[in-house]
């Protein structure tokens, strides 16, 4: 890999993969950061610029791939978080049903009195005041 070094205080060097169109950048204090799909137009206006900090946030900082367990999630990843939602969702609805299917809680109740009022039949935990 050859690195071209930068005239910035934040970004030491730059090195550029023409075929992947990866850009690999090296940070002040060590840090490197990997891109993906960088044209090479955008890597050549980088290393020509006079301000490269500033050319470095607007064009190539949105394509950043975070290395390890930060990379994005997959679609599949994401339907599976959906999914255990939608179940937790449903046994926590199921759960709090009456054995008529009514909800314990009924909204008019709360609107009348700003309070949550117990359900019929139960006594209230805390007498009011």
């Amino acid at each position: 890999m050859n690195w071209v070094p930068l005239n910035s205080k934040q970004i030491r060097a730059v090195s550029y993969d023409p075929e992947t169109q990866g850009l690999h950048a090296k940070f002040a204090g060590g840090r490197a950061v990997r891109h993906a799909g960088v044209l090479p137009h955008i890597y050549d206006n980088l290393i020509e610029t006079s301000d490269p900090e500033f050319y470095y946030k607007y064009y190539l900082e949105p394509s950043r791939i975070q290395a390890g367990w930060w990379q994005k999630a997959s679609l599949s990843s994401h339907t599976v978080k959906l999914l255990i939602f939608f179940i937790g969702a449903l046994v926590i609805t199921a759960t709090a049903l009456e054995e008529n299917g009514e909800l314990p809680i009924h909204l008019s109740e709360i609107a009348k009195s700003g309070t949550i009022a117990p359900a019929s039949g139960e006594k209230p935990a805390v007498s009011p005041q």
